[in-house]
C-alpha cells in the first residue's frame, strides 16, 4: 500500500517531512514493515508551492486488507494534527493507492512524474489520474496536495539520499545551534559522498533551513553509510530523532535536452548553442547572454545571488560553444542558469600595437586610416595580431551551493551518480 501527502506545511510552521516521520513510526510501533520513505521534489517554477515544492510517499508493505482503514486514520489524524490549515496557502492532500493499482499502472505514473517534472500540474488533471489508476485521495481546503501526493509515489530512479534532523519540540522557533567547524569537518570527511553542506566561497552552513520549522539539518548524499558518518559529526543542538529519505534531490531529473525554437516557458532545459552576443551587466547586479543555434536564439541569465560563478560568465565570448542547464523564465523568455558546461572556447586576439619598424607604440587614426607609430610617425594599416591565452577551461562550472536548487546536480556527483540508480 501506497500513502502520498503533500502541501501540509507553511513558512511559519511544520513540515511535511516530519509529519511523514511521526507516521512512519506510528505505522512501525503498530507492526507495520515500511520501505524507506521518500521526499520527492517537483518543478521549480511552480508559483504556488508552500516551500520547496515537495511531497512524500510511504510504502507498507505488509499491508493486509483489513488493515486499511486503521491505516487511513492514522494517517488522517496526523495530517489534520500537523498541518498549518490557518495559512492561506496551504491545501493538504492525501493520496491512497493499493499495490495491486501501483504495479497495473506503473506506466500512466511514471508519465505523471515527468509531467510534474517538467511542467504545471493543476488539480483537475491529478484528480482524472487518480480516478483512473483508482486511488483513493482527500483534500484538506483545496486539496492542491494531491498533485504532489501521486507525484511522490508515482516517482522512479535516479534518487539520492537525504538526512533529515528534527528538533526537540520546545526548540521550535528558536536559532538553529549548529557549530560550523564540525560541518566543514564533516564535509570534508565524507566527500563526495555528501554534498552541498557547506559554502565555501560564501563561508555559509548549507544544511540548516532558515525557516521556523522542526527540521534542525538536512544531510544530502548518495550513500546512506556516509549520511550515517555524517550525523555523528555534526556539533551543536541535539537533535529530536531523525529519518533518512530516499529523493530526487541532486539528479537534474527536471531537465530535458531542447532545440531553441521548441522551448517553452516555466520548465528546465538543457541547451547546446553557441553565445552570439557576449555577456553584458544588468542592473541589480545580474549578467546576461545571448545562445543560438540553428533553430533560435534566446537569452540566459546569471542572476546575482549567483555570485561569484557570474565572474565565470563574464569570461565568454562570442563564438564559444556551450550547453545551458536551467529552467525558463516567462517573461522575457530567458533561460535562468544552474550551470554550464563549456565545449569549445573560441580564439581571443589582441592588436600588437608594437611599431614593427623601431618599436614603438601604434596609436589608432581611425577605421580607414589604421594606426600611426607616436615615435616614427609610420602608417601600418594592419598591426598583427596576437592570441591570448583565455583566463577559463573547457568543462563544467556551477552556481554556489547557496543558489542551487533541490534538483540540480552538483558537478561532484556527476560522474558518481552517471554508474548509479539507486
Amino acid at each position: 500500500m501506497f500513502i502520498g501527502i503533500d502541501d501540509t506545511d507553511s513558512r511559519e510552521k511544520y513540515c511535511t517531512t516530519y509529519l511523514a516521520t511521526l507516521i512512519y513510526d506510528e505505522l512501525k510501533n503498530n507492526g507495520y514493515l515500511l520501505n524507506i520513505p521518500k521526499l520527492i521534489r517537483f518543478n521549480p517554477m511552480v508559483k504556488y508551492k508552500t516551500r520547496g515544492n515537495g511531497g512524500v510517499a510511504l510504502q507498507i508493505l505488509n499491508a493486509e486488507k483489513g488493515d486499511e482503514e486503521f491505516i487511513k486514520n492514522v494517517v488522517i489524524n496526523y495530517v489534520e494534527k500537523y498541518s498549518d490549515l490557518s495559512s492561506p496557502n496551504t491545501n493538504p492532500g492525501i493520496v491512497f493507492l493499493s499495490s495491486e493499482n501501483y504495479k497495473k499502472n506503473s506506466e500512466i505514473l511514471k508519465n505523471y512524474y515527468k509531467k510534474v517534472l517538467y511542467d504545471i500540474v493543476d488539480i483537475n488533471y491529478a484528480e482524472r489520474i487518480l480516478k483512473k489508476i483508482k486511488g483513493e485521495y482527500i483534500k484538506i481546503k483545496l486539496g492542491r496536495g494531491i498533485i504532489g501526493a501521486l507525484g511522490a509515489i508515482s516517482s522512479n530512479p535516479p534518487y539520492t539520499y537525504e538526512l533529515i534532523a528534527y528538533r526537540k519540540r520546545e526548540m521550535w522557533g528558536k536559532k538553529r545551534i549548529i557549530d560550523e567547524e564540525s560541518v566543514i569537518k564533516m564535509d570534508k570527511e565524507t566527500f563526495p559522498y555528501t554534498y552541498d553542506n557547506y559554502d565555501y566561497e560564501n563561508k555559509k552552513v548549507l544544511i540548516t533551513p532558515n525557516t521556523k520549522c522542526p527540521v534542525l539539518y538536512g544531510i544530502r548524499g548518495i550513500d546512506i553509510k556516509y549520511l550515517i558518518d555524517a550525523y555523528f559529526l555534526v556539533k551543536g543542538e541535539k537533535p529530536e530523532r531523525f529519518m533518512i529519505f530516499k529523493t530526487n534531490h541532486g539528479t537534474d531529473v527536471h531537465l530535458r535536452h531542447f532545440k531553441i525554437k521548441d522551448i517553452y516557458p516555466n520548465t528546465g532545459v538543457i541547451v547546446y548553442g553557441k553565445i552570439i552576443k557576449e555577456p553584458t551587466n544588468l542592473e541589480g547586479g545580474h549578467v546576461i547572454f545571448r545562445l543560438s543555434d540553428s533553430t533560435g536564439e534566446i537569452d540566459c541569465i546569471a542572476y546575482e545571488p549567483t555570485k561569484g560563478f557570474r565572474d565565470i560568465i563574464r569570461k565568454l565570448i562570442a563564438g564559444d560553444y556551450i550547453a545551458v542547464y536551467g529552467t525558463v523564465r516567462e517573461k522575457p523568455l530567458t533561460i535562468n542558469i544552474e550551470k554550464i558546461k563549456i565545449l569549445k572556447l573560441e580564439k581571443k586576439f589582441i592588436l600588437d600595437k608594437t611599431c614593427p619598424f623601431c618599436g614603438g607604440t601604434l596609436k589608432a587614426k581611425g577605421k580607414k586610416t589604421g594606426y600611426k607609430c607616436r615615435k616614427c610617425k609610420k602608417i601600418i594599416k594592419e598591426p598583427k595580431k596576437i592570441e591570448i591565452k583565455r583566463d577559463i577551461n573547457p568543462g563544467f562550472y556551477e552556481v554556489p551551493g547557496t543558489a542551487r536548487r533541490h534538483l540540480s546536480k552538483p558537478i561532484q556527483l556527476i560522474d558518481l551518480l552517471s554508474d548509479k540508480n539507486v
